[in-house]
């Protein structure tokens, strides 16, 4: 099937390159035209008789628009003809050059399917977390990344000026996947652990729990109750806060993540072979 594929591509390439062959030699190729000679000769057999009449002078604002018209454009257009060539020849230069990275081959590359895959199983991924899942340069990653969200294989979402990155096949709603990357941050990531050990507690034991102070653990919490991660309920005038069981389905899977993670670092994986396998299609080739 790879074979096959690879012929039409050949077979493709080689008809826009005769294409633009053709082209490029009907343009910069001169036209030529043989004039024929020939002779006048009188109508009858008698000479021409009377005077010879000189050409009648005529104002410029007599002449027809059209024939002004066409006259600049006899003019002009012959000098605007070579840059259009050139134009052209460089145009169908760069198109021969750069290859268009369609949906349906997005994933050949080595890489960027391991990248792929890594997104795949760990929702809501940031930058940073794919960069030490997947040992690869930081500009590779950005083009990698770029490519992906171009051809709609992933999707992301931006909060606090980072962006999570998605498989973008409907698995999470929209409200998913902001509990998801809100679940990223370190800080409301242990305040849900702590809720998940120990339910139903108080800002102030969370606070002296975590080693800080009561106003930034109500401040997380806001943003845990609008993404729907945490609930809350009053006993008597204390507030209490539980653990809903999407947050927890969550935090379940960025433990097995980090599990995973761990088992890949220990495994002794090498960036040397992503970099050999990313070659296959690096941004400039």
């Amino acid at each position: 099937m790879y074979r096959e594929i690879r012929q039409c591509r050949r077979v493709r390439e080689t008809t826009v390159v005769l294409i633009l062959v053709i082209i490029a030699s009907a343009l910069i190729c001169p036209a030529s035209a043989t004039q024929p000679a020939y002779s006048a000769f009188p109508w009858g057999d008698e000479p021409l008789a009377g005077d010879a009449k000189a050409p009648v002078p005529v104002e410029v604002w007599q002449i027809p628009p059209l024939v002004v018209v066409l006259v600049l454009a006899s003019i002009i257009l012959p000098a605007c003809l070579t840059p259009l060539e050139i134009l052209t020849c460089c145009g169908g230069a760069l198109t021969l050059n750069f290859r268009r990275i369609r949906k349906k081959s997005a994933l050949d590359n080595v890489c960027r399917k391991e990248i792929h895959r890594y997104i795949i199983a760990n929702p809501g991924a940031g930058f940073s977390e794919i960069e030490r899942g997947v040992p690869v340069n930081r500009g590779t990653l950005e083009y990698h990344l770029a490519v992906l969200h171009r051809e709609r294989l992933v999707v992301a979402i931006y909060r606090n000026n980072r962006a999570f990155y998605f498989e973008n096949a409907g698995r999470f709603s929209d409200e998913e996947m902001d509990g998801m990357a809100r679940m990223k941050n370190e800080r409301a990531q242990s305040i849900c652990r702590f809720l998940s050990s120990s339910p139903d507690v108080s800002q102030k034991e969370i606070a002296r729990w975590m080693g800080v102070t009561v106003s930034t653990i109500s401040w997380h919490l806001q943003r845990l109750l609008k993404a729907q991660l945490v609930t809350s309920g009053r006993e008597g005038r204390m507030v209490r806060y539980r653990l809903t069981p999407f947050a927890a389905e969550i935090l379940e899977r960025i433990t097995l993540s980090r599990g995973e993670e761990e088992h890949m670092v220990t495994g002794g994986r090498e960036r040397i072979t992503i970099k050999q396998a990313n070659t296959v299609d690096a941004p400039g080739g």
